[in-house]
């Protein structure tokens, strides 16, 4: 799955749809973060949580890009992208 734009508490909720859509599949998820403009602790808390329940199913999940934006709001967190990979 490709993001792209701004992601923040304002489209949570439609973020959480397409995450939830992608996780309900059953198939590995596969997020390329690298077109996302800008987002706010919400929507990083959202993919981390997304990530978590993955886990926890048995589905794989993954970063495959992330863009300069969601690196730097993770790092104000105290959090590394790297950390969504198992890594």
């Amino acid at each position: 799955m490709t993001l792209t734009g701004d992601w923040n508490i304002g489209n949570v909720d439609d973020l959480r749809r397409l995450l939830a859509g992608c996780l309900d599949s059953g198939k590995e998820i596969v997020l390329d973060l690298s077109g996302v403009e800008g987002c706010d602790t919400a929507a990083l808390q959202l993919v981390w949580s997304m990530r978590r329940t993955a886990l926890q199913r048995g589905v794989g999940f993954r970063v495959a890009e992330v863009s300069r934006a969601m690196a730097e709001i993770a790092g104000s967190l105290g959090l590394s992208i790297e950390e969504l990979n198992g890594v």
